[in-house]
């Protein structure tokens, strides 16, 4: 069963880079299989392949997701994985955090060449 956009912001820890527009309304989204751990350790294979800044990664709080299932607009997923676990990445679409197709591809493409 394909998981929706509220989906995942409701059963996973969102990680996203608040830090580079261009990665606006896109998240890493991990269960605890992975953790912090394993969220860090992806984070740093998008940092290296230019694709996350260098500034911390932050996580959407938990009595913040009613809003986020809310206000954004799910554009799509794509799973990885990492250690025989699933992760997922996604994009969305906020009228004040637009999501930037051509970077969401490039993640499409790094986790689908780097984490099959």
């Amino acid at each position: 069963m394909a998981l929706s956009g509220t989906d995942l912001i409701n059963q996973f820890e969102l990680y996203f880079d608040g830090a580079d527009k261009n990665n606006s309304s896109l998240y890493l989204c991990v269960d605890d299989t992975l953790g912090d751990a394993g969220a860090q350790r992806i984070i740093a294979a998008l940092r290296h392949a230019g694709l996350w800044s260098d500034a911390a990664a932050k996580t959407v709080p938990a009595e913040q997701k009613p809003m986020y299932a809310e206000q954004m607009k799910f554009i799509g997923q794509a799973a990885g994985h990492f250690e025989g676990e699933t992760f997922h990445i996604a994009a969305y679409d906020h009228p004040k955090f637009p999501s930037n197709p051509q970077r969401w591809q490039a993640w499409q493409d790094f986790v689908a060449k780097t984490y099959p």
